[in-house]
């Protein structure tokens, strides 16, 4: 009788212990996706500088370059907006999770209401973006991962420059 007892208490903790995995394990994995994704666009978009007013701009390549820049800015907005209502949404809808990871200092709903403001950033000049990225990667435990992340990146982020100048010599030669 006591061997039945044990494999029916085995069974318990084993279906609980499932069942946990279940309740807290998908949505903590997908909020370490989400995180990564936050830290890339961070990484690559995070320090993109707003140009100066077209106003300023004179000749057709200052022009194209105030349009690219402009483009560039509107894409980090768009992106940091969806991935802050990502984290925002996932606050809301997986308390438990948010729970659990907190005692990790992983703060979704912070994060995504900083990712709102940086993509809100993006259309003024008085705001100091820096700070937000500090204050999302503070909520997000970024910091830690920052420095091998830009390694990795470095490599694609040379590639962008490449094809940017690459680009600009390819405008150049076709307007002689």
């Amino acid at each position: 009788m006591e061997s039945y007892v044990c494999l029916i208490t085995i069974l318990a903790a084993a279906f609980l212990g499932w069942v946990l995995l279940e309740l807290l394990g998908r949505p903590i994995r997908a909020l370490f996706e989400l995180r990564r994704k936050v830290l890339e666009q961070i990484l690559v978009r995070g320090n993109i500088s707003l140009p100066k007013p077209r106003e300023t701009a004179v000749s057709s390549r200052e022009i194209h370059e105030y349009d690219q820049a402009m483009r560039n800015a509107r894409e980090a907005q768009r992106i940091f907006s969806e991935l802050g209502s990502q984290l925002l949404s996932f606050s809301e809808n997986e308390p438990g999770a948010c729970k659990a990871v907190a005692a990790f200092g992983l703060n979704p709903l912070v994060a995504g209401s900083g990712l709102v403001r940086l993509s809100a950033a993006y259309s003024r000049r008085d705001t100091d973006r820096g700070v937000l990225c500090n204050q999302i990667q503070k909520a997000l435990r970024l910091t830690d991962a920052a420095p091998a992340a830009r390694r990795q990146f470095s490599n694609r982020r040379r590639e962008i420059q490449y094809q940017t100048r690459s680009g600009y010599v390819r405008d150049m030669s076709l307007s002689s």
